[in-house]
């Protein structure tokens, strides 16, 4: 079972309690424990007050929300400046500023602070899920194969890693045969790459066309945005480019777009391929 919420919103107050009732309407709907579902609201009114508050000269910010098998995954992504929450000191009680950063601390299984240069930064939340009995996300999630990606088994605890590496190295057999069993087509690494993304970064044309035919998304960005046919087009895939399209990515989607990107680069067999032509001579 995989949930997404993809979302880009202004930076303003009013953003935050629209979005916690989106993603509360949605662990309610699949049965969430309630006190799970508290911690993830406060989780994530924390991380957004925290961007509308110190984010400088973004004029939004996305909150990307995924929910698998019994995980949730919040990542809220500014298109600022950004700041650096990484190296803050742990505040004390009594002290107002920090304090949100030491509540997403307390409260998330997993937290992380990323900055991209003139990119803005990202604040990564990550919640392990408990469904009450009889509810829709413990159906959804039994028998499944979700125990490929979950449990005390220390041979899986680093699996989906390993699913990361088989894309990377076109490792298709064996990568499609976890999907089957169950992974998540659309399981993404720490910086929002996803599986066929990262096949596609990396010149697998037959593992993007096996990724896509079981459920991937060719139109899914990572955290900074980039899509996987604006990459594959970069680097001069040809193979991985015709993939991409004929999984449905549309090439003028995103920015840059994969058209965008063509020009960019003068890599006119890719705009003829668009259905586009390159722009006049300077």
């Amino acid at each position: 079972m995989e949930i997404s919420l993809d979302l880009l919103l202004p930076r303003d107050a009013a953003s935050v309690p629209a979005t916690r009732r989106l993603l509360h309407a949605a662990l309610t709907a699949l049965g969430v424990e309630e006190q799970i579902r508290d911690d993830i609201e406060v989780m994530l009114t924390e991380a957004c007050t925290n961007v509308i508050k110190h984010a400088e000269h973004g004029a939004d910010y996305t909150v990307r929300a995924t929910i698998q098998d019994s995980r949730c995954l919040i990542k809220v992504i500014d298109s600022g400046t950004g700041f650096d929450a990484g190296v803050l000191p742990a505040p004390e009680l009594a002290d107002e500023q920090g304090r949100g950063l030491m509540i997403m601390r307390m409260l998330a299984d997993d937290v992380r602070f990323r900055s991209f240069m003139h990119d803005g930064a990202l604040v990564s939340l990550e919640k392990n899920l408990r469904y009450g009995k009889g509810s829709l996300g413990g159906l959804l999630t039994a028998g499944n194969g979700s125990s490929l990606l979950t449990g005390p088994d220390p041979d899986t605890e680093d699996l989906p890693a390993r699913l990361c590496e088989m894309a990377r190295t076109g490792d298709t057999v064996r990568l499609a045969g976890f999907v089957d069993a169950g992974a998540p087509p659309n399981l993404a690494d720490e910086k929002g790459d996803t599986l066929l993304m990262l096949a596609a970064r990396h010149g697998h044309a037959d593992t993007v066309r096996a990724l896509a035919a079981r459920g991937a998304d060719p139109e899914r960005a990572n955290d900074r945005g980039r899509r996987p046919l604006a990459g594959a087009v970069a680097k001069k895939e040809g193979e991985v480019v015709r993939a991409l399209l004929d999984a449905g990515a549309d090439p003028r989607a995103g920015s840059p777009s994969a058209v965008d990107t063509a020009r960019r680069f003068g890599h006119t067999e890719f705009l003829a391929l668009f259905d586009e032509t390159a722009p006049p001579p300077a």
